[in-house]
């Protein structure tokens, strides 16, 4: 496997890559390729022959100006208080899909500068750091990408967006006693998240003791903390409304190249808990980005996530794109009670959600809130890095300056911590 790397010169790796150690590498087992991928690799065919050159090196990839949650909900506590009072379930009219979804599943990227601008810089880090970076086996979190392909915001920030709907579907839940719509309420907020969460911008990496405060009109609070460099990994807590809930958990991600494919597994988890002790534990999908270099670039929630609240005997494994004559953002399984099927959950993570054929979700009818970065928050908090200011900004090159500083200081640092535990370790 992988004869199509061995049939190019081999070119040499340069400082883009962060560190390079054995972790840096897995074996064939653990790879994550296409089967696109495999058929390209069989051929050797170079999908960056396909890239044409993009002479902006000072230009970023998308407008900061049209990075806020437009349209969102910004409305007072008490208007959110009556939407959640009000909510009914919506009409099971027809089983549709954003006109953004692609014809085989997914969502497509409808931003051609975005598509264009991304595969340049793709190609210019593949000459950069050698074509291993396309095999599957090199972890994307431990190389250096140029900041001009990234947004100013960090992971931080994009990755508690999943909360946006939280104000409707969590507070609804802590409003009934009842366990089970509880608990179908909890997979219907998760599962609507992919519709706004995923995007096909990357945002910065967290530095290592980064920080966030935010928060929504109806009183949620949230807090964020980047609490490990490599593995990344970032750490969440959430207070519902009077701490009716608290939500909280971690991301581990990592990120994997094919010829024309982007795979991001993440091994986090996470929970909501109810002030009356109900527990509901689940964990992540992958998300699958096809076409990275050539054809329709393409966004997939991939894999299973699972359910369960133990206390009470609930589980639910969903595992995306496996319902037949379906594409593959459609998903269907059973909630079962001590091992007894008591529900059924259909839909598509791009449309609708149905429980029992009453409709949970519908994306033409909610709106998601929008999150309010606190003005006056700690420090360490994302806002204050130089480089994402310099990114807003829009001075490229004042970015990428001062982005390589952070970097320099983290690896630093690991230096440090590594080698004062190698003393501690001769010591004893």
């Amino acid at each position: 496997m992988f004869g199509w790397f061995k049939k190019k010169k081999p070119e040499s790796n340069s400082a883009q890559q962060e560190e390079k150690d054995e972790s840096d590498f897995v074996d064939d087992e653990t790879q994550v390729v296409t089967n696109e991928d495999k058929e390209l690799e069989a051929k050797g065919f170079d999908p960056i022959a396909q890239v044409q050159e993009q002479d902006k090196e000072n230009e970023g990839i998308a407008d900061p100006d049209k990075l806020e949650y437009v349209g969102y909900h910004d409305i007072p506590s008490d208007d959110i208080l009556q939407l959640v009072l009000n909510f009914k379930y919506f009409p099971n009219d027809e089983d549709i899909r954003h006109p953004e979804g692609y014809e085989k599943g997914g969502r497509i990227c409808a931003d051609k500068n975005v598509v264009t601008k991304a595969r340049s810089v793709g190609k210019e880090m593949v000459k950069q750091i050698g074509k291993k970076i396309l095999s599957g086996s090199l972890n994307l979190t431990k190389v250096s990408f140029p900041i001009r392909v990234m947004i100013p915001k960090t992971a931080l920030e994009t990755s508690v967006h999943g909360t946006s709907i939280f104000p409707l579907y969590i507070t609804k839940a802590t409003m009934t006693p009842d366990f089970l719509e509880r608990f179908k309420l909890v997979i219907t907020a998760t599962l609507s998240s992919f519709f706004w969460t995923n995007t096909f911008l990357k945002p910065l990496n967290p530095i290592l003791g980064e920080t966030l405060q935010a928060n929504y009109n109806d009183g949620t609070q949230v807090y964020c903390e980047q609490i490990m460099h490599h593995p990344p990994v970032s750490y969440f807590l959430v207070f519902g409304p009077n701490k009716k809930y608290k939500y909280y958990g971690y991301y581990l991600v990592e990120g994997r190249a094919g010829l024309n494919s982007v795979t991001i597994i993440n091994k986090g988890k996470r929970t909501i808990e109810f002030n009356d002790g109900q527990k509901i534990d689940f964990d992540f999908p992958n998300e699958l980005y096809s076409g990275t270099f050539f054809g329709q670039l393409r966004q997939e929630s991939i894999n299973k996530i699972t359910f369960t609240d133990k206390a009470n005997g609930l589980s639910c494994i969903i595992d995306i794109g496996k319902v037949k004559k379906r594409t593959s953002d459609f998903f269907q399984a059973d909630i079962n009670c001590k091992g007894q099927k008591i529900s059924t959950v259909f839909g598509t993570y791009i449309g609708f959600i149905n429980f029992d054929n009453v409709r949970y979700w519908d994306y033409r009818y909610v709106v998601p809130h929008k999150i309010k970065l606190d003005k006056q928050p700690l420090e360490s908090d994302h806002k204050n890095r130089s480089d994402l200011q310099a990114l807003r900004a829009g001075d490229i090159p004042l970015a990428q300056k001062n982005k390589e500083i952070l970097e320099n200081i983290q690896r630093n640092d690991r230096k440090l911590r590594e080698a004062f535990e190698k003393q501690k370790k001769a010591k004893k």
